[in-house]
């Protein structure tokens, strides 16, 4: 099976999003030495296996100098492996520029920004980004848009700016955060314009995974807690390392979200946990697959797996996302009849209607 390396490069960052999960961050970096030590441990038995590196923060162009020793190292061994690494944008120089444009073949780059400038002020604190450079370099690769409550208004013309620009976008809604009713009527209005747009045009790619077409999944509950799918860190490939080189489940796990205090916890925690763990309301839930319970989130709020912080922030904008996604299937629906030889896609529909009649007459409870 194919494996991601992650490496969390840097617990440092130089802006302050409002949104950011990442609350302990700290001027720590991870040296060379420690990179070094944890590539000749994972390259051990070959590197056939390896899909993947990518490189974390905090910003990791914070610690621009540990990427070319990286990506030296690797390629010299595995010139096909591609490296991948997000940035905010505001660190980089005419020097990183040219480095990331030498290696662009196999080094992208993307880009994170929430839409306009001024939506991306209110969230990030800065507006001025040199978004020409991400889309010539690394045309095929979506800026990652996070949807806020205070910007939330912006989202149609935001998402509008950035697919002007020539960009597509991946992303979805702060998590973490509390969405009220005004900022989810909100939603709902941005959304309902967002849908018309891609109704209207067709070749737009689609933003996701704010927009889960995979209906099919929806109204299945398993018939016990015990049934529940296993933990998402239990199942994914992928080999996260901290920046002290220790291994972790998942970058959640690390001391950038969780803190000195819940680090010293979770891990032993999380080996309790065998599969995913919800309360009732959630287990029950029809759209429950579209939600991102993120359980290392969960502890990072209340050391605790089973208490999801969706439940308790954005229940109802979860089911606004949804309730527009099922909109937006159903009309495409309308113009792909081929599609309906296939039982996946018709068993998608099918729970779409019945979940946009279950919110019309029951609306977002």
């Amino acid at each position: 099976m194919h494996k991601t390396i992650l490496l969390l490069i840097s617990h440092s960052c130089n802006l302050n999003c409002r949104y950011c999960y990442e609350k302990f961050k700290a001027p720590k970096h991870m040296s060379w030495e420690q990179a070094r030590h944890i590539l000749e441990k994972e390259f051990s038995n070959g590197f056939d296996d390896i899909e993947s590196i990518d490189l974390l923060g905090g910003e990791p162009l914070g610690n621009f100098p540990i990427i070319p020793q990286i990506c030296s190292w690797v390629w010299n061994r595995s010139p096909q492996i591609r490296i991948f690494s997000r940035t905010n944008g505001t660190l980089l120089t005419d020097e990183m520029k040219a480095w990331f444009i030498a290696h662009k073949e196999r080094f992208t780059l993307g880009l994170s920004m929430d839409g306009t400038p001024e939506a991306n002020k209110i969230n990030r604190g800065v507006s001025d980004l040199d978004i020409d450079f991400f889309q010539e370099y690394w045309p095929k690769n979506p800026v990652k848009m996070t949807i806020f409550p205070d910007s939330v208004n912006f989202l149609f013309e935001s998402l509008h700016y950035l697919y002007g620009r020539g960009l597509d976008v991946t992303g979805g809604l702060a998590q973490g955060v509390r969405w009220d009713d005004n900022s989810c009527e909100e939603l709902k209005k941005q959304l309902n314009s967002l849908c018309d747009f891609y109704i209207a045009n067709p070749s737009v790619s689609i933003m996701k995974p704010l927009f889960d077409l995979d209906f099919h999944k929806a109204f299945w509950m398993p018939e016990s807690p015990e049934d529940a799918d296993p933990p998402c860190w239990s199942v994914a490939n992928i080999h996260t390392y901290d920046c002290d080189g220790e291994l972790l489940p998942c970058h959640m796990f690390s001391r950038i979200v969780q803190g000195d205090d819940k680090r010293k916890t979770i891990l032993d925690d999380s080996r309790q946990v065998k599969h995913e763990l919800l309360p009732v309301e959630c287990m029950n839930c029809p759209v429950r697959w579209c939600c991102k319970n993120c359980m290392a989130m969960n502890y990072q709020h209340h050391r605790s797996f089973e208490k999801n912080i969706n439940l308790e922030l954005m229940c109802k904008a979860q089911k606004v996302v949804a309730y527009a996604s099922a909109h937006l299937l159903l009309n495409q629906a309308s113009e792909k009849e081929h599609s309906f030889e296939d039982e996946e896609y018709r068993q998608s529909v099918s729970n779409a209607i019945k979940y946009v009649r279950l919110i019309d007459e029951n609306g977002f409870q």
